[in-house]
């Protein structure tokens, strides 16, 4: 009995290289999703791009359509904004702007008209314009809300934020999933393992040079099928004797909710990014109508006795020139000047805890949209890889058996 059990035990070898190829088919189909971050290899068929990364632009635009629908309201954050606020942030710039650019304007194109303007009246139109300036902000800033919906494009500023960077969108994934692929991972062993019980049982029997490949491939399919089918089943949780049983990804709302408001407010949706979007984006031209509008309105009010006087000199189109000049010598100024209210607006808009809340507040149903379409897309990629891999790793417990 004896002689039998020792001639046999180099059989164990089946089942615990059956737990490592598990373990590390799946371990290698997880990188396999997020790395290389850019194409590596020949194109188009020949190398491998993480599937994450591949699929930056539809997967980053899904996120943001999650978080649009069922999360934030763009009109509702923008509201948050306290134009007194953010007049008393950009104020102390723009009266130092204001008076650089209206005299530089005004110097260069008609410096006879500067040299002839008496100074009180410099200074009188200065003073009036820099009293106004508070206000000018406070109209500009219940403007914008009227129109931001068409101003601020928060998809394309998630898109283009992930889309540039793409080890960005990994993080997201990465910090969103880390328990649940450190699960898939361990599993793999301990499934492989038991997989490789039966497989052992029957080579002690029969020894078909194919038994080890094929059960290889069996058992890279199936440990990451049965892997991926945890994270994300059951839904709801399901009673199972004394257990209660749900799907690994699901019953971590709470944390992967923080994790993902984490990376969305402070990477993504930041003041920062939402200022810049607004500014150099495509409806931007919306945006500096709105602007320039209250500007020349705030010149001509603000000029009094001062307009009839440079009007007289200069005549009514070069006086428009000359404000249309102002206007833009501050616009081209401005926008390097708001990085003044990015402190202010990111806790004002709050983000971070809105999406936090808002991920919380949805059902299992809704919050495993989540990240579960992302595996759902390409599982079929990551268990066939763990497949191929499982039998590559059979021909090698071929020849170790």
């Amino acid at each position: 009995m004896w002689s039998i059990l020792s001639s046999s035990l180099h059989l164990l070898v089946i089942p615990v290289s059956a737990g490592v190829i598990g373990y590390v088919t799946n371990v290698l189909a997880i990188k396999m999703m997020f790395y290389p971050i850019e194409f590596t290899g020949k194109k188009p068929y020949f190398g491998w791009q993480g599937i994450i990364p591949s699929k930056a632009t539809k997967i980053a635009g899904d996120a943001v359509d999650i978080v649009l629908a069922r999360l934030i309201s763009v009109t509702e954050l923008y509201t948050r904004l306290d134009p007194e606020e953010v007049s008393k942030e950009l104020t102390p710039v723009l009266n130092e702007l204001t008076e650089e650019i209206v005299e530089k304007v005004v110097s260069e194109a008609y410096p006879k008209v500067w040299e002839t303007m008496p100074k009180s009246l410099k200074k009188k139109t200065f003073n009036k314009i820099q009293k106004e300036i508070p206000h000018i902000i406070e109209q500009i800033v219940e403007d914008v809300e009227l129109h931001i919906e068409e101003i601020c494009d928060v998809k394309a500023i998630v898109i283009d934020a992930f889309v540039k960077d793409k080890k960005l969108l990994n993080e997201l994934f990465l910090r969103c999933g880390s328990e649940e692929f450190k699960f898939i991972g361990q599993s793999g062993l301990y499934f492989g393992f038991l997989f490789g019980v039966p497989q052992m049982i029957v080579w002690y029997f029969v020894q078909p040079w194919w038994l080890l490949p094929a059960a290889g491939l069996l058992v890279g399919y199936a440990t990451n099928w049965v892997a991926l089918k945890m994270v994300f089943e059951p839904v709801n949780p399901v009673k199972i004797g004394p257990w209660e049983w749900q799907g690994l990804f699901l019953r971590r709302q709470s944390e992967v909710s923080a994790e993902y408001a984490e990376v969305f407010a402070k990477e993504i949706l930041n003041a920062k990014n939402i200022i810049n979007a607004i500014i150099r984006g495509p409806a931007s031209d919306r945006l500096f109508m709105i602007i320039q509008r209250h500007l020349k309105e705030a010149i001509d009010d603000t000029s009094g006795m001062s307009k009839h006087f440079v009007q007289f000199v200069i005549g009514t189109e070069r006086y428009i020139e000359m404000k249309n000049n102002i206007c833009d010598g501050l616009m081209d100024s401005l926008p390097n000047e708001l990085g003044r209210i990015h402190t202010y607006a990111d806790e004002a808009l709050d983000l971070k805890r809105e999406l936090e809340d808002g991920l919380n507040s949805l059902s299992p149903e809704e919050f495993e949209g989540i990240l579960h379409p992302v595996f759902q897309e390409d599982e079929w990629i990551l268990i066939v890889v763990g497949a191929l891999l499982g039998m590559a790793a059979g021909f090698a417990q071929l020849l170790m058996v």
